[in-house]
């Protein structure tokens, strides 16, 4: 099966196999993303697993759903097989890693980011099935900066409101390239390294207030919720509303008066991009506004124009 305009690269299932067959059937299916990393064979019965990859942009994206069963990448994987990307992982189930000489019990729809080019042991829940969405960004797409922090950002990720951020946005990918909307998943897949690049920023102390660029690279992830607003990305940075105005305060600016901007601007942009095979209605809710009145009046207050004349 092989790559499609829409990105899809493979998806599958290794359930009526005969056992054996099953497991050498997924390892192989998904060794371009999951580069070397090997789940552990069982000893007896059948490996019954479903599977998808997926291109997105610079990234690949997999989707697993897989028996409890551990996983490594050991030295001698990586010198058979080497690789140095690095994998974000997502999960709507707790799971566990080790890397570093540490381990993480990771909580669900957190995320935490592992490097490929070092061993690792992903610890699943014997008692359930493994269901788990990996990002991988080779690393020549990711700053400097990034890599610099890659040592220190799953002890970040893990005690942090930054884990469950960035797992809402691994969500979102993972669901828009389900969805094969390939030039959404594109998109979100930026957004994904925009957001890591963000986080590696701002390499503060936890208890630290909270700054208002990473505030932006996160709300510009959620632009098409339109049940985001000030009070969720208080929740989602684990801080008060007042917390968040305080810090778009110190550039002159609020949050909802920079999130509304914001979603004007990109709605304007698809108009005249894409706006002759959409309805307004529909590029108003795209952008977060459920009611077409309301992003007609925001409109002409912000460009002195309708929506309409900018098609």
């Amino acid at each position: 099966m092989g790559e499609t305009a829409s990105g899809v690269r493979v998806r599958g299932t290794t359930r009526g196999l005969p056992p054996g067959a099953d497991y050498d059937h997924f390892c192989s299916s998904l060794a371009d993303v999951y580069v070397g990393v090997q789940p552990r064979r069982p000893r007896l019965g059948s490996f019954d697993a479903d599977f998808s990859l997926y291109r997105t942009g610079a990234t690949d994206v997999g989707m697993i759903s897989t028996p409890g069963v551990d996983a490594r990448r050991d030295r001698a994987s990586i010198a058979r097989v080497p690789d140095d990307a690095v994998f974000i992982n997502h999960s709507l189930k707790p799971w566990g890693l080790s890397q570093r000489g540490r381990t993480w019990d990771v909580a669900a729809r957190s995320a935490t980011v592992l490097e490929n080019g070092l061993p690792f042991d992903v610890l699943a829940d014997k008692r359930r099935r493994l269901d788990l969405v990996t990002v991988r960004i080779p690393r020549e797409h990711l700053s400097p900066r990034t890599l610099r922090a890659l040592p220190s950002l799953g002890d970040r990720l893990a005690r942090t409101p930054l884990g469950a951020q960035l797992g809402t946005q691994v969500g979102l990918l993972a669901q828009a390239a389900k969805a094969d909307l390939a030039r959404v998943a594109t998109s979100m897949s930026s957004c994904v390294i925009d957001l890591l690049d963000a986080f590696a920023a701002d390499d503060r102390d936890p208890s630290a207030p909270v700054r208002a660029h990473a505030l932006r690279t996160y709300a510009r992830t959620r632009l098409a919720d339109p049940h985001f607003d000030l009070a969720a990305a208080a929740r989602a940075f684990g801080c008060t509303p007042r917390t968040i105005q305080n810090a778009f305060a110190q550039d002159g600016d609020t949050f909802s008066g920079w999130l509304r901007a914001e979603r004007l601007d990109r709605a304007r942009e698809e108009l005249r991009t894409t706006g002759r095979g959409r309805s307004v209605a529909a590029i108003a809710r795209s952008n977060g506004f459920a009611d077409a009145g309301t992003f007609h009046r925001a409109y002409r207050e912000r460009f002195g124009t309708t929506p309409g004349a900018n098609r």
